[in-house]
């Protein structure tokens, strides 16, 4: 199950806010029972066909009035379209099975109740919970994952311990801080099983301040992480052990972004073409190896991110150094103008390799004459190369890195290319301006989102950051002048 997200939603964008809450009682949902077992279904009165579910689970020794009144589901439900249904829990204090398979066989039994009832969309179930309940959604992630789209356990690490999701899974989890029946200091290590699961980023991408109506709040996101999916960590400081309406946006924003088959989901990253600067060449853990691809020819390899670094491993050699390239292509070369390419790399043995800027197709032009060869060492150092574009203007050339000589890996970082005057061999660090200029913004989309006015380069990230735009990666353009900006 693959599942495709732009780092620039899942890294912490400021999605709308659902409802408020407040507004009906459990007396407003609908009680039913399935085998034998008592569930309350809201479902909005203009209920598309194929909706999504969600499943909000109380925790130990409350019932689903309590998880209700202090939820409030039924409020984004609302405005979002989808059915809620909140369970009882089994006999006794209203516990749920958090390592056997009676209530995860229970949950698929909802399931497939609510598409007989209400025509659901099977593939976007999502399941939440609090507290006992929280624990009890961790631990469907190793049961029922094929049949949940996307988990939101609140306040719930599992005392059972963490356990071995199914597949790679979409989590989202609030905790409080002030917690004490399950102390958030409990939370980060717990976390941590299921991010060296699914091989997440070691690093989180964190929002401080985060809005939240009733705790100061930190928004902590590690992705993409496995098959694409991301993990979000809610620190609510202050927050005691109590579920809350606060958070049922973030975790609704969060899990609709997920469909057991991929469907309905964001579409990837669009690396913007026509551009005069490097997509992505610091490899951050955010966007990983967006923007760049292996192309293998008569040799063998492999690239991946190992350390904020690409790393391009060569398990078997080919003819030619270009028979293992990793390459970026979108790249704008003017006739007549003049660029420095820096780079930072190293090797797991000395070793060559082969740096190209050319055309992206056949004749495969070089722009530097030919492509130039490096002497890497063990030690990661600073690279350079410049030239004058002699060809006639390119709008989609390309950088390639050639590794294609020798086995072992090389390892790739900061990649930068700027326009240089071509005299001095200094380039031009800071753009300065003639006169105040208005530029275009677009998303990663290509989407047209608003214009600016700047008299210098260093004036374009104050006015963008003044726009108010959702974080993520943004494209600044005019006839003469077109770079990739982070908002954050």
């Amino acid at each position: 199950m693959k599942y495709v997200l732009p780092i620039l939603i899942a890294a912490s964008m400021s999605f709308a806010q659902w409802g408020g809450g407040g507004g009906k009682s459990l007396n407003d949902y609908k009680k039913m029972s399935v085998s034998g077992r008592d569930i309350h279904v809201y479902a909005p009165s203009n209920l598309a066909p194929k909706s999504p579910l969600l499943i909000s689970c109380h925790g130990m020794d409350q019932d689903p009035n309590y998880q209700q009144s202090n939820t409030h589901w039924e409020a984004v439900a609302d405005t979002a379209g989808f059915v809620v249904v909140y369970p009882r829990g089994g006999t006794g204090m209203n516990t749920w099975d958090i390592s056997g398979d009676k209530d995860t066989k229970w949950m698929t039994e909802i399931i497939a109740q609510m598409v007989k009832d209400y025509d659901i969309d099977e593939k976007r179930v999502y399941l939440s919970g609090f507290s006992m309940g929280g624990m009890f959604t961790y631990h469907a992630m190793s049961k029922i994952a094929d049949k949940i789209a996307a988990f939101a356990p609140t306040s719930g690490t599992n005392v059972m311990g963490a356990s071995k999701a199914m597949r790679p899974v979409p989590i989202i989890h609030p905790h409080g801080t002030s917690d004490d029946v399950l102390p958030y200091s409990q939370v980060e290590g717990f976390i941590k099983n299921y991010r060296n699961q699914f091989n997440c980023p070691s690093q989180a991408e964190v929002q401080e301040n985060y809005p939240n109506s009733e705790n100061r709040a930190t928004m902590y996101t590690w992705g993409p992480c496995d098959e694409g999916v991301y993990i979000k960590h809610l620190k609510l400081e202050g927050r005691g052990h109590s579920p809350s309406k606060a958070d049922v946006s973030d975790i609704w924003n969060f899990v609709k972004q997920y469909s057991l088959d991929g469907a309905n989901i964001t579409p990837p990253i669009e690396v913007p073409t026509n551009r005069d600067t490097v997509f992505n060449g610091t490899f951050s853990d955010s966007l990983k190896l967006a923007g760049w691809t292996l192309q293998q020819h008569s040799g063998e390899g492999s690239l991946k991110l190992t350390e904020g670094m690409a790393e391009i491993n060569v398990t078997k050699v080919g003819t030619n150094a270009y028979d293992i390239q990793m390459i970026q292509k979108g790249m704008h070369y003017e006739k007549g103008q003049s660029y420095k390419l820096t780079f930072e790399a190293k090797a797991s043995e000395a070793r060559t390799l082969e740096v190209n800027l050319e055309k992206d197709t056949d004749p495969w032009t070089s722009y530097v004459g030919e492509a130039k060869t490096f002497e890497l060492g063990t030690e990661k150092k600073t690279y350079e190369l410049e030239f004058t574009m002699e060809e006639p203007t390119d709008e989609d050339g390309r950088i390639s890195f050639n590794a294609g000589l020798a086995t072992g890996s090389v390892f790739i970082d900061n990649v930068v290319i700027q326009k240089s005057d071509g005299k001095t061999g200094l380039a031009k660090v800071a753009v300065t301006l003639a006169s105040e200029r208005t530029f275009s913004v677009y998303n990663m989309k290509g989407a047209f989102v608003g214009k600016l006015s700047a008299s210098c380069m260093g004036d374009v990230q104050v006015k963008l950051n003044a726009m108010n735009l959702e974080k993520g990666l943004y494209v600044v353009k005019d006839g003469h002048y077109n770079k990739v900006f982070s908002v954050k």
